[in-house]
């Protein structure tokens, strides 16, 4: 059985409320993106933090660990806490 391959990267989100602005990062694991350049998500989680840095370096440890995607919230969770 061919194990789906997983990559992991940064979306950036922009929310408003009336005139302000705040502008965050969120995680977001694509299946095969690697191999066809589809990038289909199959799991995200919005609003980590406005840290790009800092969640720049999750992703790249998840990227290097392999992380299942089924872990990613309590990965996440983690990072926030």
């Amino acid at each position: 059985m061919r194990r789906t391959a997983i990559t992991y990267g940064i979306r950036e989100e922009v929310y408003c409320l009336g005139k302000e602005r705040r502008c965050a990062f969120g995680i977001v694991a694509y299946s095969d993106a690697e191999k066809d350049g589809t990038a289909t998500v199959i799991a995200s989680v919005g609003d980590v933090t406005e840290d790009r840095a800092a969640l720049m370096e999750l992703v790249k440890k998840c990227n290097e660990g392999r992380l299942d995607p089924i872990h990613l919230y309590d990965v996440t969770a983690d990072f926030i806490g």
